[in-house]
């Protein structure tokens, strides 16, 4: 069962979706949340069809290789979500997300720890050579994650989207499968101690 899929780190943990999590999306559906700055602030997009998406996978079959997965902080319980995505036929242009919604569990880890556990399930469950995500320069917090599980940029969009009045670059980070396993073998990749566990 689907439900039975943890991946564990020290700090969180990823599970699939289940029904009770449509309710913190749906609370999450708002503008004012921080994190709305910095998760593509000039798209002004809101959080309707991940909800959607959501709920059709959750009436669907649920069968791994997973391309989402909720993020539980321990006594915290649900607080984001990781994601992944290709263009048809192209996988070598997959390309990972994360959110931790609650601004108040920010710069403790949590996020690096997620995306640590999330590249290496990726790479793993769909035979990845490359993995990458895409943020901008007015969101350092995304570029240091990546930097500090190995991440590198591979492409700088200058002046490529506009907030508040102001231009910023679009970054494009990327790893490679022999960079992120040196990694791991050097008990770095997740971001904490190296240990994620799938149960």
């Amino acid at each position: 069962m689907p439900s039975e899929f943890v991946l564990q780190g020290r700090l969180v943990r990823l599970r699939p979706t289940v029904d009770s999590d449509v309710a913190d999306y749906e609370r999450w559906n708002v503008p004012w949340l921080k994190v709305w700055q910095f998760d593509g602030p000039w798209y002004n997009d809101t959080l309707d069809r991940m909800i959607e998406k959501r709920k059709k996978w959750l009436a669907g079959d649920r069968r791994p290789p997973y391309r989402h997965l909720e993020i539980d902080v321990h006594e915290r319980g649900h607080a984001g979500w990781v994601t992944a995505s290709a263009p048809p036929n192209d996988p070598h242009m997959t390309e990972a997300g994360i959110d931790i919604v609650e601004d108040s569990l920010w710069n403790q880890g949590l996020g690096t720890e997620a995306f640590g556990l999330w590249v290496d399930y990726l790479f793993d469950a769909f035979r990845l050579t490359r993995l990458g995500y895409s943020t901008w320069s007015g969101n350092p917090r995304m570029i240091r994650v990546g930097e500090k599980l190995g991440f590198v940029i591979e492409g700088r969009i200058r002046r490529g989207c506009e907030v508040n009045g102001q231009f910023y670059d679009r970054i494009k980070m990327g790893l490679l499968r022999e960079e992120w396993r040196a990694r791991h073998d050097e008990g770095q990749a997740t971001g904490s101690d190296g240990t994620g566990q799938t149960t």
